[in-house]
């Protein structure tokens, strides 16, 4: 076992892994986009100096398969600060992102273990960040060993390892998770109930879809109820002309307002597919992380309104500079772009998007189309694009047919909304897309009005909500219940 000391003040960036050489190519507006919606939560500025010890846990390369005793190395961050030998472990689980020090030395699962003299765990889901089992991330390689049961029993692993420990042999054990892993620390506790006491699940996806047509829905909502509804109508407006330009066969000119590059093929279905996704995704990004009390919707509203006094103009300027930041370089939205990216992926592992997609191929779903009537960004990206990217990168087994088998194991396995688990909080903001998918009031969810997604995982503030706050003030005495049982 490795152990490194970092220090959070002279952290430098984490080094990638390398590439076998080939020229990188670029990942397009589409894969940009999506890695926007993906990223990893928002965490707290560091308030204090605080030293992270990084550790290297051996896994098995399958942990459902004795006879295999090919092992990987796993990343994890401890935070020791608070803690006094015996008391809880907390663990933060990582999702499909890289984790980094500063998701375990803010925010309120920190103050909960500082409470409770506990040490504080940041795990790396499994071929994320630097936590690669094996390579290339070839299909084959993603099915055998990219799932989210792999991925919990490493966790589980991560556990049994650390109590080898004198130090750590009582400690219990109890965890949280955001988004995805919000979904991995409900499901941790249904599958593990004797090794973890309890799980906080800040937005949780539970039930696996292929046609999340909801999700921009709720995005369109934020718009209306934080923007107003001349910024919802401006997005509408906007969508429709260029949808309508399409229509009636002048896509070049489409093509040229939205300052798209030539490789784009206006005679392509799913090239049209993707860029009207793309900017859905866009606004999507802004909706998913914002904070009322920081006026982020309404202040982004105002940015897209001073590009143009024309609804079509102010949004192509718009998406141009999320994308490309005012360099004038052209939008590339194609399909073969998108899928060549990934493929290139398989053998040059740099991003973590490839493992991700896959699972939303293999498990999840949760396909975010247009195929609600009531939003802005039009009627021209059904979940037909993602079932086509799934396969074009995955293979045959990967069509439609095939992706919603998977997506129907899964809710077999897991219950989707039936999670029949106890000592688990749900939280969910009402302006979040991802609760279409998630616990609500009927499994004892607790809502935040106004709030979005992973609302409630800073420190109790000035600036939250009273709802907010009576939230936290909850999960403070959940955990210390759950400690005491």
């Amino acid at each position: 076992m490795k152990y490194t000391l970092v220090v959070l003040a002279l952290l430098a960036p984490l080094t990638a892994a390398a590439s076998l050489g080939e020229q990188k190519p670029e990942a397009n507006a589409f894969v940009k986009s999506l890695r926007e919606l993906h990223r990893g939560p928002p965490v707290e500025p560091m308030k204090t100096r605080a030293k992270v010890e990084e550790r290297w846990i051996t896994q098995k390369l399958d942990n459902f398969d004795d006879s295999n005793n090919a092992t990987w190395q796993d990343r994890i961050y401890i935070n020791n600060k608070y803690f006094v030998d015996g008391s809880p472990i907390f663990i933060y689980l990582g999702g499909e992102w890289a984790i980094d020090p500063s998701g375990i030395t803010s925010g309120l699962w920190k103050d909960i273990a500082k409470q409770h003299n506990g040490s504080l765990l940041y795990t790396e889901h499994r071929f994320f960040g630097q936590s690669i089992p094996i390579t290339p991330l070839s299909t084959e390689n993603l099915a055998k060993y990219q799932s989210v049961e792999q991925a919990l029993a490493d966790v589980i692993n991560v556990i049994a390892t650390l109590k080898q420990e004198d130090k750590y042999k009582d400690s219990k054990v109890v965890v949280s998770g955001c988004s995805y892993s919000a979904t991995m620390a409900t499901w941790i506790r249904k599958l593990y109930p004797e090794i973890i006491r309890g799980s906080w699940a800040s937005s949780a996806p539970l039930l696996a879809k292929v046609n999340f047509k909801d999700y921009m829905k709720v995005v369109g909502e934020s718009y209306a109820t934080l923007g107003g509804q001349y910024c919802y109508d401006l997005i509408d407006n906007a969508t429709s002309y260029y949808e309508n330009l399409f229509e009636i066969g002048n896509g070049t000119q489409a093509v040229k307002e939205l300052n798209l590059c030539s490789n784009f093929n206006v005679n392509s279905e799913q090239d049209r597919w993707q860029i009207f996704s793309t900017i859905a995704n866009i606004f999507a990004g802004i909706a998913q992380y914002q904070k009322p009390e920081k006026y982020d919707i309404p202040t982004y509203c105002s940015i897209l309104r001073e590009f143009s006094d024309d609804d079509s103009v102010a949004l192509s300027k718009f998406i141009n500079w999320k994308i490309n930041e005012h360099s004038g370089a052209c939008l590339s939205t194609t399909f073969k772009g998108a899928v060549g990216y990934y493929e290139w992926s398989k053998e040059n592992y740099q991003d973590s998007d490839l493992p991700w997609i896959f699972q939303t191929c293999s498990e999840f779903g949760w396909f975010q189309s247009s195929g609600s009537r009531s939003q802005p960004f039009g009627s021209t990206f059904p979940a037909t694009l993602y079932e086509d990217t799934c396969e074009g990168v995955f293979g045959a087994k990967y069509d439609s047919a095939g992706i919603h088998a998977n997506i129907r194991a899964t809710n077999d396995d897991f219950g989707g909304l039936n999670v029949n688990a106890t000592n688990i909080y749900f939280v969910q903001g009402a302006l979040d897309g991802w609760s279409k998918v998630g616990a609500g009031v009927a499994q004892g969810a607790t809502i935040i009005p106004y709030a979005s997604h992973c609302p409630d995982t800073g420190s109790i503030s000035a600036s939250d909500s009273a709802e907010l706050v009576a939230s936290k003030k909850k999960l403070i005495k959940l955990v210390a219940q759950w400690l005491e049982d």
